[in-house]
């Protein structure tokens, strides 16, 4: 048996030891991060804009930091010189700069940059990844409203059974592009909605169930629906991974605008939107399941068909019913409720709800055009048109000696968005000029 005080084992004894001396000082430095040069700053790409596509991060050297990075983001770090922090943005593939931003970094420390669609452009905005945990049982979350065509927005985190009315935000009043300060909550699972700043009954996103674990630090980054009013989140747990959280609801409204005042009722994805209004008239927004809408409508007590449809979440939509009352007909379209990307505008657009005129139709605003060519149950795209406080808006048809319809003195206020539906027969034309936005 050996002997470890023969001095032929001193030396291999001394030789396991230094190495499991060292072994664990390399275990100790990649627990404290040692794996990574100390002088320079980390950072990830967060890429949260629905219009850009995917997107690359360069430093100011022209190295390529991040690439491709799709929307949801990039949960990967890249070392950045702090000193040296001049970064560009850029749609994958290209070397133009759609942002450029220049962050202050300490070295050492990890950030996560956040792309966003602002209007036309991208905007950016620093997430600071080096917040100490909570304590145990405990989640500190904050929130970025990326979705500037959203508005302001309040944060709702309750269990799945409390009403709105009963509950306080846990972030009020989120403006567009800021970054919330932290708040605590209780380490578990919530249900999270987001509304309106101040409207507990316009509710944006609606998700039964949100995770928060325990000394997680989470941020809630609200990202816009394809209409421009609802929202998604995608939740950013610090220094680990970046999911997308997307709403399960769109929008629809019911526009009735068949002749001889018919009443209108109709129900889409088990949800009453009219419920046997006279025309003409245009309901508001109510939630739907997204998916297969399941519609149903009736003029007067008949039913009609509708066209089957499938309703994309974070979308909006209007069904138009329109025709003869006793031989009314049902049209989708989809509605952008993006607000204007050009300071001092205005979005309008035209929707063809008149009962006996074939022909395409037209719009004019002071006799400027803004639509042509819309057939029967069909709208126009949006046009972005000057803001105007008398304004005069004019619809005609070819042929005709005068207007189907007009009106002076209307209101198109910058920021907002407008539809004019033109319904009715074709005599007693009536124009609802509809502020969506």
């Amino acid at each position: 048996m050996p002997n470890p005080n023969r001095p032929e084992v001193l030396p291999s004894l001394r030789r396991a030891c230094i190495a499991v001396l060292l072994a664990g000082s390399a275990l100790l430095l990649l627990a404290c991060g040692g794996g990574e040069d100390r002088s320079k700053a980390q950072i990830r790409l967060i890429n949260a804009s629905v219009d850009h596509g995917a997107l690359d991060l360069y430093d100011e050297q022209g190295r390529r930091l991040k690439a491709a990075v799709a929307f949801g983001g990039d949960a990967g770090y890249a070392e950045v010189d702090p000193d040296d922090a001049d970064l560009d943005v850029t749609r994958a593939g290209s070397t133009t700069p759609l942002a450029s931003p220049a962050p202050v970094l300490a070295e050492g420390d990890r950030y996560s940059l956040v792309a966003y669609s602002n209007g036309s452009s991208l905007a950016t905005v620093v997430i600071d990844d080096n917040v100490g945990a909570p304590d145990s049982g405990k989640t500190r979350i904050r929130v970025l409203n990326a979705a500037p065509d959203a508005g302001a927005l309040d944060v709702y985190l309750t269990a799945a059974d409390v009403d709105l009315a009963d509950a306080e935000p846990a972030q009020a009043n989120a403006g567009a592009g800021t970054v919330s300060a932290l708040v605590t909550a209780d380490a578990a699972t919530w249900r999270l909605r987001v509304t309106a700043a101040g409207d507990r009954d316009d509710l944006r996103l609606d998700l039964p169930a949100l995770t928060l674990a325990s000394r997680d630090v989470v941020t809630l980054v609200l990202t816009p629906g394809a209409g421009g009013v609802l929202v998604d989140a995608l939740v950013l747990v610090q220094r680990a991974e970046v999911t997308l959280r997307a709403g399960t609801a769109a929008r629809v409204r019911v526009v009735a605008g068949v002749t001889a005042s018919g009443a209108v009722a109709a129900s889409a994805g088990g949800v009453t939107l009219m419920n046997g209004t006279g025309a003409p008239a245009a309901g508001a927004y109510r939630l739907v399941p997204a998916g297969e809408a399941g519609a149903s409508a009736s003029v007067d007590g008949r039913a009609i068909d509708v066209p089957a449809a499938a309703l994309t979440a974070g979308r909006d939509y209007t069904l138009l019913v329109y025709g003869p009352a006793d031989a009314a007909v049902a049209a989708w379209m989809a509605d952008d409720n993006r607000l204007p990307t050009v300071s001092g505008r205005a979005k309008l657009r035209l929707v063809h709800g008149l009962a006996d005129v074939t022909d395409a139709i037209a719009l004019t605003l002071d006799f400027n055009p803004v639509a042509d060519g819309v057939a029967a149950g069909t709208a126009s795209p949006s046009a972005q048109v000057d803001a105007v406080t008398t304004g005069a808006l004019s619809v005609t048809a070819p042929g005709r000696g005068s207007p189907l319809w007009q009106a002076d003195d209307q209101v198109l206020a910058a920021g907002s968005v407008y539809t004019l539906f033109v319904v009715g027969a074709e005599s007693t034309a009536t124009g609802i000029l509809r502020k969506d936005r």
